[in-house]
């Protein structure tokens, strides 16, 4: 599994209006992309919708991941049918099992993000609090080593004790140790993120549940005129992401934007890259993927000379290999290069 050290500067993958293809991503500063989303078909047999499904989808993720990112799978939506829903809610194992073997291991994701929308789940037509904790628990009991990153992209409503009980909260209790990061939406909920103030209180107090590190801002890249909670690049890295840097230090989580189509010439992936200090998605000097059959020892007697140096290798967020790491490396997977300043990716 490539790191999920934070800040993270992530970004979901829905239309493919951006003129930067897919896997033209592998050159922004982004640590992770989440490609959008699985939805059923009439029979409940789940299929992608959106730009990214295409037959090139399995090439762009190893792109992107050769360059230090993580890749994950959507499931969910705001359009996501709640019948749907309900009968997966029936059969979680069937549903965890078409997620894994259909999408993560047959394209090689590095998990599944959860983006569950449906009011319903939360207000008694059926229980989505049993529901995601089941699915969270079905996948991390299922999902393969190198690709088993869960995140969770809630809305803001669903951690306030006001609203049902704060669903989310719960969810958090019985799973939140399964769970990588959330994704909050900080958008198209107005007494939660209509400014940056707000969008800096409302963190605060989900951060109180979570944790910082846990927590990142979602928010809009752009201003399309269909959704609320738009605030330019600058508010947002003034107003927010200072005063957050400023409560929590490195311990803040990171920023997810929403979407890449609007992200027109990278500004935007740049300017909250530039703002986190610095992308930990990719090696400040020469990296190297791995192939078929390396070692982490190998790698070290062809780069430094000394195959026991295999301590001082890094992943692309700066944390060292355990030795379980260094006995499980996973095929297109990032290694720095210690004392290479080239800036060479090999």
């Amino acid at each position: 599994m490539l790191g999920i050290t934070p800040p993270r500067n992530v970004i979901y993958y829905s239309s493919n209006a951006n003129p930067i293809p897919l896997a033209g991503i592998a050159n922004l500063p982004y640590t992770d992309v989440i490609i959008a989303f699985l939805v059923p078909d009439n029979n409940l047999n789940l299929v992608g919708a959106g730009g990214a499904f295409d037959d090139n989808l399995q090439s762009n993720i190893r792109t992107l991941q050769n360059a230090g990112k993580n890749v994950l799978i959507s499931f969910g939506g705001a359009i996501f049918p709640s019948a749907a829903y309900q009968s997966y809610a029936r059969n979680v194992n069937g549903l965890v099992n078409q997620i894994v073997n259909n999408f993560v291991t047959r394209y090689g994701f590095n998990g599944v993000d959860i983006d569950f929308e449906d009011d319903a789940g939360f207000t008694g037509t059926y229980d989505g609090i049993g529901f995601l904790s089941n699915l969270t628990s079905g996948l991390y009991q299922v999902l393969p080593s190198g690709r088993n990153i869960i995140t969770h992209a809630p809305q803001t409503p669903y951690w306030n004790p006001n609203y049902d009980n704060a669903p989310y909260t719960q969810i958090w209790r019985r799973v939140g140790n399964q769970i990588a990061w959330i994704n909050n939406q900080f958008y198209d909920n107005p007494d939660y993120d209509r400014d940056a103030a707000t969008k800096v209180l409302w963190y605060r107090n989900v951060a109180a549940i979570t944790g910082a590190q846990k927590l990142l801002v979602g928010a809009l890249v752009a201003n399309t005129g269909t959704d609320e909670g738009y605030i330019t690049l600058d508010d947002m890295i003034q107003n927010v992401i200072r005063p957050l840097q400023s409560n929590f230090g490195s311990q803040f989580g990171g920023v997810m934007g929403w979407e890449f189509a609007l992200d027109q010439g990278g500004a935007w992936a740049k300017g909250i890259g530039e703002a986190l200090g610095g992308s930990p998605g990719g090696c400040p000097g020469q990296s190297y993927t791995v192939v078929a059959g390396d070692t982490l020892y190998a790698i070290a007697q062809r780069f430094l000379g000394n195959g026991n140096l295999w301590v001082d290798l890094t992943k692309p967020d700066g944390t060292h290999f355990t030795p379980a790491e260094a006995e499980n490396l996973q095929i297109g997977q990032v290694v720095c290069i210690p004392g290479q300043s080239t800036g060479e990716a090999l």
